[in-house]
């Protein structure tokens, strides 16, 4: 998409711009929702209509009820209240079970989950970026606890077969949670398809503010709280909610709802940008033959290295990115790359667009044009 600036934006999948719909309804919010929700007097119980408001809207763009819809300040906290709530109700049975692919704010719990108690496991991935059936098939069992697996992944763009997952684990009695954060907005929510216990999600990845997230809770599932000494949240989650934030996700979410039938459009406009880095300059697209999120491609541009590619991108007026901005990566490579058996030389050479609703095609030309010039010098 073309900032205002005039720069082109190309890492939707690590934060998007506020919509102006979103802004204004903030801005509107900060004024007239200023009023503690707690309260009982006209202020409170303007702010208290406002955010059940929003988390209707919330509610709606998951497909849970209002009353599963636990606001956080994060995507993070959220996965976190998850994981706490599930293994604080586990009924003796010791193991939990993760994609090897999960963001980092499941998959760097697992130091603090096995001082625990509990044994950790690493579901593999096929070769294309998503869950190895066979082998969660395999591992299932009813000494699970706990499975992790998020929805789509935020550098290759893999969507991950829940429906399976959640069927095995309501089977096995395990409780199921998945990190939606990359997904919702750009593809059907999985609520009531793969059935979760929790899903996790963020505003700012679907237009709208940072420092509010949410956690949805299918009802009769565990949840504990982190946070006590205020009971906001129904109980769930002490402190005073942030309703002009949670007043913008609902808005955001109501927007992306609307828009879900624009990712038609933004898959063609990515693949025919594959096609042309393909056939230009021998790009290899990671998860290609996997269902992917519409906006998003992950590719290694042989003989090049990505970090200096996207520096010089950078310079150029072009933001893209070498992978998550939530993974570090280290010097060897993408986690994800490295669970998929893609072959070490690529991994250096690796670059993330991500188009947003807004992005149209002379923006993916000029990219596309960019690039070239940037690759040409570099050889």
């Amino acid at each position: 998409m073309k900032l205002p600036s005039g720069r082109i934006y190309l890492d939707c999948n690590a934060t998007t711009p506020l919509a102006d719909e979103v802004a204004a309804v903030l801005a509107g919010a900060e004024r007239s929702d200023f009023g503690n929700p707690s309260s009982s007097y006209e202020e409170g119980r303007a702010a208290r209509a406002a955010l059940e408001r929003s988390r209707t809207q919330v509610a709606g763009l998951i497909g849970c009820h209002p009353d599963e819809v636990v606001f956080t300040g994060s995507a993070t906290e959220a996965d976190h209240l998850a994981i706490s709530s599930a293994l604080g109700s586990t009924d003796g049975r010791p193991r939990v079970l993760f994609s090897a692919i999960e963001h980092p704010a499941v998959y760097d719990q697992w130091d603090a989950i096995e001082a625990k108690g509990f044994h950790v496991e690493a579901l593999p991935v096929t070769p294309a970026g998503v869950l190895d059936l066979g082998a969660f098939d395999s591992l299932m069992a009813g000494n699970v606890a706990l499975v992790a697996i998020l929805t789509a992944h935020n550098e290759t763009g893999a969507i991950q077969p829940l429906d399976h997952v959640g069927q095995v684990c309501h089977c096995h009695g395990a409780l199921f949670l998945t990190d939606a954060v990359q997904a919702l907005g750009k593809v059907p929510s999985p609520w009531t398809t793969a059935r979760p216990h929790y899903l996790a999600a963020a505003a700012h990845k679907l237009y709208g503010p940072k420092g509010i997230g949410a956690l949805a809770v299918r009802r009769g599932a565990p949840l504990r709280p982190m946070f006590v000494g205020g009971g906001q949240e129904g109980g769930r989650r002490s402190s005073t909610e942030a309703v002009p934030l949670a007043v913008a996700f609902g808005a955001a979410c109501e927007l992306a709802t609307g828009n879900l039938a624009k990712a038609v459009g933004t898959e063609a406009l990515r693949d025919h940008m594959e096609r042309r880095l393909e056939a230009d300059w021998g790009a290899v697209v990671h998860a290609e033959a996997a269902a992917r999120l519409p906006n998003t491609s992950f590719f290694s541009l042989p003989g090049v290295v990505g970090a200096e590619v996207a520096a010089a991108l950078d310079r150029a007026g072009v933001a893209v990115s070498t992978g998550s901005a939530c993974h570090s990566g280290g010097g060897t490579g993408p986690r994800v790359l490295k669970s998929m058996g893609v072959a070490q030389e690529l991994m250096g050479s690796v670059l993330r667009v991500s188009l947003g609703r807004e992005t149209v095609e002379r923006d993916v030309l000029q990219f596309l044009e960019r690039l070239s010039r940037v690759l040409q010098k570099t050889n």
